[in-house]
């Protein structure tokens, strides 16, 4: 198929139910992308688009083994494709269209908060892995910024870290922002054909992070398997940049570097049910004596470790613990750029596609750190910008029992608190969700009524009693319990904003309070 390019957009119809095929574009005979898609017909299910404007006028052939009749519904337009789905998650970010996956390049720089993101922009599966952009000053209030990064000769892109050069080790400037990322090797057949294996590679902005360009400086080589996600920090103590790199299996390796190109191998770690998206940093231990601080080292699915990190080597000191009390979040990331806080943001891997996209980010947390009798455990809690969004507190009268709260189309924070209590529950009800909180077995059950399914039940143990948190927002529901000693979400109905929680209990709450979220 070849035609000249009179539009800045080329848009594709989707059919959720179609095989996938391979489409291949060309410019005067260079291949310059390619992707995976559910390519349909009159009966397509959404539009996807590519934008091609820096192409105007000139032939574009698009060679495939798909039927013809299905390539002649690919076609130019003067806009993007638009999503007006009513019911999209107000707090949560999502993407305008198509799959996304894990939180990549997180930096804060020049009072933006910058969030990359795995993103198939072709349809609502995984695959054609990109890095979608999006800014925000306030980590609620995202803008959409164009791609970021797109498949190529090296791989699609997969995920990785950003970082600011403030004193230009480079030489690409000061304060240039740089993104490490997977090339992954073999995921496309462009790259299978040039033979290229993951590798860790760099690109480049210095236009504060809106066009990333490839640099010519070669990373890190395959090492094992599918060798990916790398996460870079400074170390201070020890003066040199340290890199995590997942490896295969449980295992993962620590590099270092003093001018964030040329890096030296220090350590492996293998840390059995640990993998994907390492992350390490240092925090205070709150309730300790003001000076006592701990590393924790991080993977994809919660679990952490706490140790201890010289700039070489980390030596861990806990047993493997979670920090998540459901499946839903994964491959969290913290934000670089940040001095007096590590904020973490989980990818949320939803299930729905009701708007033509899927998958959401969690509500960016603060990490802390507590010590307790069986140790130190990692407390995730809302960031502190929650608070600007906070509307008029409401609170339970004293000694009632039962309550009903219209949500209205505006997400809700609820506030419980129980004193110690050996028996009794607390059913909460919101659409065809109940959440019961069961003193007796100590456990918080969340329970999907039309299909009879347990979507979680989450253990809590507190010597003064029990508090719990939860945001309620469309399609989702986050909870911190006990200060953010526990903390989990779950995927909910579409339009769930227009329900009503209600409470009843057969035991009296310490206190109960709400307040509307508003951006």
């Amino acid at each position: 198929m070849r035609s000249h390019v009179t539009g800045p957009y080329l848009w594709f119809p989707v059919e959720k139910e179609k095989p996938e095929v391979k489409l291949h574009f060309y410019l005067d005979g260079q291949k310059f992308q390619e992707i995976d898609i559910q390519l349909g017909g009159a009966d397509k299910d959404l539009y996807t688009c590519m934008y091609v404007g820096d192409y105007m006028g000139r032939e574009l052939e698009i060679r495939s083994d798909a039927p013809k009749e299905l390539l002649r519904g690919i076609s130019f337009h003067a806009d993007k494709v638009q999503d007006a789905y009513p019911f999209r998650p107000q707090l949560h970010f999502s993407p305008e269209i198509g799959w996304h996956n894990d939180p990549n390049g997180l930096v804060y720089a020049d009072g933006l908060y910058h969030l990359y993101y795995q993103w198939n922009p072709y349809g609502v599966l995984w695959g054609n892995m990109h890095w979608g952009h999006a800014v925000s000053r306030d980590l609620f209030t995202w803008e959409h910024r164009p791609m970021a990064i797109a498949p190529d000769v090296y791989g699609t892109a997969y995920s990785g870290c950003a970082w600011i050069d403030k004193d230009d080790r480079t030489g690409y400037g000061k304060n240039a922002l740089l993104f490490y990322y997977t090339a992954a090797g073999g995921r496309n057949a462009w790259s299978k054909e040039a033979g290229h294996l993951f590798t860790q590679r760099l690109k480049v902005s210095t236009d504060g992070g809106d066009t990333l360009t490839r640099s010519d400086q070669f990373l890190i080589g395959h090492v094992a398997g599918e060798n990916r996600d790398p996460k870079i920090f400074y170390h201070k103590e020890s003066s040199a940049y340290i890199m995590l790199l997942y490896l295969d299996g449980y295992e993962f390796a620590i590099y270092r570097s003093e001018d964030l190109l040329n890096w030296q191998e220090t350590c492996r770690l293998s840390i059995k049910g640990m993998w994907e998206c390492p992350d390490l940093f240092c925090l205070l231990v709150e309730n300790g004596d003001g000076e006592e601080k701990k590393w924790v080292f991080w993977s994809a699915d919660g679990y952490y470790v706490i140790g201890d990190f010289d700039g070489y080597t980390f030596t861990q000191e806990s047993p493997v613990q979670m920090a998540y009390g459901t499946k839903l979040p994964y491959a969290a990331q913290s934000y670089a750029g940040v001095e007096d806080r590590v904020i973490s943001v989980a990818w949320l891997r939803m299930e729905n596609d009701w708007g033509d996209y899927r998958g959401l980010m969690s509500i960016p947390a603060e990490v802390s750190l507590v010590r307790d009798g069986e140790g130190y455990k990692v407390r995730l809690q809302p960031v502190r910008e929650l608070a600007a969004l906070r509307q008029e507190r409401k609170e339970l009268e004293k000694g009632c029992k039962h309550t009903g709260i219209g949500l209205g189309g505006v997400p809700l924070e609820a506030d419980l608190a129980w004193d110690l209590l050996e028996k009794g529950q607390t059913k909460l009800h919101l659409g065809n969700y109940d959440i019961i909180v069961d003193h007796a077995e100590k456990v918080i059950r969340f329970y999907e009524l039309e299909k009879h399914l347990d979507m979680a039940a989450v253990p809590f143990s507190r010597k003064d009693g029990l508090t719990l948190k939860l945001i309620v927002d469309q399609e989702v529901v986050e909870f911190y319990g006990n200060d953010g000693m526990i903390y989990g979400a779950v995927e909910m109905k579409e339009n769930i904003l227009q329900e009503t929680l209600t409470m009843d209990s057969d035991v009296e709450l310490r206190s109960m309070s709400w307040c509307r979220l508003v951006r």
